[in-house]
């Protein structure tokens, strides 16, 4: 498709359907809106490994700012999307994604979606998992890309997928960062000068546990330079770990592999998490 083009918008299922037909290989990301420049760079990676991009937007419930999910979607979106290359934008209501009521299946595919993130909102969790999965059986692409921002519901989407059988090609696209080592999202962007200032201070350390990756390859020392990194700042730690990017079980020696370091801190009032992969040969 022509990626200069503003993107078809489709609210139901049928026309998502007979577009489709004629789409080559299909790619899908999933969003829940609010459109920011991570989405844009997150797009513009994905558009190029497929034919057509299919970029969803769905929350549920719908906001309380908003009637239906298309709503949601603003002319700066529409601009966003069509620089990006993304050529449907699916917004689906929410009886056209649950046509016969709430769901009462809820996907929890155990320790994989329950800690780290899963601890601190595991219905939230959960939730957002079942609608992926659930947006893969609407759109049915070819590929799906998450981001390496979201490590934790990457591993879980990658053991659905597989324990399921769903014919479907899971991608990684990387993490966008800003000037300053933080990574571009809702939170971020909304930080004031001084909240920023302190947050940059969470970025800085998880660098400083990937330049002990490169300069050691000690599992151990990169947990050490990144915790000493973290105490000298404001930040109280919630977790800090190393962890197989696949399994999301604790990462263990077996030869050089790469791990995922991951982190999430609380400065104040904000929380932020973020991870880094690093390569390993040793404890």
């Amino acid at each position: 498709m022509n990626k200069a083009k503003e993107p078809l918008v489709v609210h139901d299922r049928q026309t998502l359907a007979r577009v489709e037909k004629k789409a080559g290989t299909v790619g899908l990301m999933v969003t829940r809106g609010n459109w920011h420049p991570g989405h844009q760079a997150a797009f513009t990676e994905a558009s190029g490994r497929v034919d057509t991009l299919v970029a969803s937007v769905y929350t549920d419930p719908v906001g309380p700012a908003f009637e239906t999910t298309s709503d949601m979607i603003s002319a700066a979106d529409l601009q966003l999307a069509a620089r990006s290359g993304v050529d449907i934008i699916f917004a689906p209501s929410t009886e056209a994604f649950y046509p016969f009521g709430a769901a009462l299946t809820v996907l929890d595919p155990g320790q994989i979606i329950r800690k780290y993130e899963g601890a601190h909102h595991p219905e939230q969790a959960r939730d957002r998992l079942t609608q992926l999965v659930k947006m893969l059986g609407i759109v049915r692409p070819h590929k799906v890309f998450i981001g390496q921002c979201d490590a934790q519901l990457l591993a879980a989407v990658r053991l659905v997928v597989r324990d399921l059988d769903i014919p479907v090609s899971v991608e990684v696209v990387p993490t966008f960062r800003d000037l300053d080592g933080l990574t571009v999202s809702q939170t971020t962007l909304a930080l004031s000068a001084t909240q920023r200032e302190d947050a940059t201070c969470f970025a800085k350390a998880l660098f400083a546990g990937v330049r002990q990756a490169a300069a050691t390859g000690s599992g151990a020392a990169v947990l050490a330079a990144t915790r000493e990194a973290l105490n000298d700042s404001e930040a109280e730690i919630e977790y800090l770990d190393l962890v197989d990017p696949i399994s999301f079980d604790p990462w263990q020696t077996d030869g050089p592999s790469t791990a995922c370091l991951i982190a999430a801190v609380k400065l104040g009032d904000v929380r932020l998490s973020d991870n880094q992969l690093v390569v390993l040969s040793r404890p």
